[in-house]
């Protein structure tokens, strides 16, 4: 009989939080219930923008990795860093997560572009941003070799992992 109770009690045990929350347990978000918000920061020179999006929905979902980012009239978006493939992250209901994009790496020429838009997923839309809606110089936002940051839960950290 003690095998029984064992098995009956394994069966009914709670699913732990850690398999709960595992991201290819939860949704993709709902492109209208993200929120996005994009500013350069000091020093402009090095066109780094820091870009945010807030889960503005009642439930947990998930985002893809890294933000997508592309700029008018360039084909092509800015590179993850680290290189990494795309992939779900959990976003919290209520909670706002960083990322860092340095748009110029200042080895070349840059192209300048009126605006970028940024997605939280690559089958988004997300929300374009201009030029000097992010606080960017004129003429536009140079873009020479862009790179991304991951998302990460504080702007600090975000900066931190962009590459030198």
């Amino acid at each position: 009989m003690r095998p029984l109770v064992l098995a009956a009690a394994l069966v009914c045990a709670p699913v732990p939080p850690a398999v709960a929350a595992s991201p290819h347990a939860l949704p993709e978000c709902a492109a209208d219930s993200l929120g996005y918000r994009a500013h350069t920061l000091p020093p402009i020179a090095r066109s780094v923008v820091l870009l945010t999006v807030t889960n503005r929905g009642k439930q947990n979902c998930t985002i893809d990795r890294f933000p997508t980012v592309t700029f008018a009239g360039l084909d092509g978006s800015a590179n993850p860093a680290p290189p990494v493939e795309s992939g779900p992250h959990v976003i919290n209901a209520g909670r706002t997560l960083y990322a860092a994009l340095r748009t110029d790496d200042t080895t070349a020429p840059a192209h300048y572009v009126p605006s970028l838009a940024v997605a939280a997923s690559p089958a988004h839309a997300g929300r374009v941003f201009t030029a000097s809606g992010i606080g960017a110089p004129a003429p536009g936002i140079a873009v020479y070799d862009p790179v991304t940051t991951l998302w990460r839960t504080s702007a600090d950290d975000a900066v931190a992992a962009l590459p030198d």
